[in-house]
């Protein structure tokens, strides 16, 4: 009896994530002192697996975030397309005759810019909650846009220091790569999606590249420290701050 017990109860996290008897014909405790041999044994057991369902519903909950961030960034992008496309009409209209309708295009700009507002706001909440290391160095809207072109928060944080300074920038480096296999000139980026951040794209263009590496080495720390553990270093932030000043002096 003993070893089907152990037999059944193999799974120990699926067991525990799909558990909802609220009253069970069995002392637990009694059962896991039969199960493992010593009551140090069944807590051992009932402690690792509890920390591997927390670990689990943890990475489920960070995964959803992702997408959910991705799929916001992707949907800004739309409506500031959207934007841009219906102010260009609406001058063109303008041009030609006011009119009601004129109107109507101008009201409908406001309640897309009042969209376009909630919807960096809400970016910025939620970047904060699944990468606050990233959001602090970057912002809510790069960081976003950072996560967007890796995929995820897990694929970003496995990218080395090198690969995300020029995320973002892959044509210009297949370009460059190209140019170079046929033995012409090309110039390599040195940054990619961080180089909006203003600590890079404010410096001196000989400055650039070496603020660009050193960003790129606190990220991928930051974006470590983010998927597995999510506190917040600011000490990070504060690193990042002193060499762009150190830079901006020299």
């Amino acid at each position: 009896m003993e070893n089907e017990d152990v037999k059944l109860s193999s799974d120990f996290v699926s067991s525990f994530m799909n558990a909802f008897n609220e009253e069970l014909p069995f002392n637990p405790f009694d059962l896991g002192v039969k199960v493992f041999g010593s009551p140090e044994k069944y807590y051992s057991a009932l402690r690792k697996t509890a920390i591997e369902v927390a670990r689990l519903k943890t990475e489920k909950e960070l995964k959803r975030e992702d997408r959910y961030g991705i799929m916001l960034l992707k949907a800004l992008d739309e409506l500031n397309n959207s934007i841009n496309l219906l102010e260009n009409k609406l001058e063109d209209v303008k041009e030609i005759k006011e009119s009601e309708i004129t109107k109507e295009m101008e009201e409908e700009i406001r309640r897309l810019k009042a969209l376009r507002r909630e919807l960096e706001g809400e970016i910025e909440r939620v970047m904060e909650k699944i990468a606050p290391n990233l959001s602090a160095i970057l912002g809510g809207a790069i960081a976003a846009r950072l996560l967007e072109k890796a995929g995820s928060l897990e694929k970003l944080s496995m990218l080395p220091a090198s690969t995300i300074q020029i995320v973002g920038a892959e044509k210009s480096l297949y370009k460059a790569m190209a140019r170079m296999k046929k033995g012409k000139p090309a110039k390599i980026p040195k940054h990619g999606v961080i180089f909006q951040h203003p600590f890079i794209r404010t410096l001196p263009k000989k400055k650039r590249g070496k603020m660009a590496r050193f960003m790129a080495a606190k990220l991928a720390i930051a974006a470590r420290i983010d998927y597995f553990t999510g506190e917040l270093r600011e000490e990070l932030v504060s690193e990042v701050r002193r060499k762009y000043e150190e830079l901006s002096r020299s």
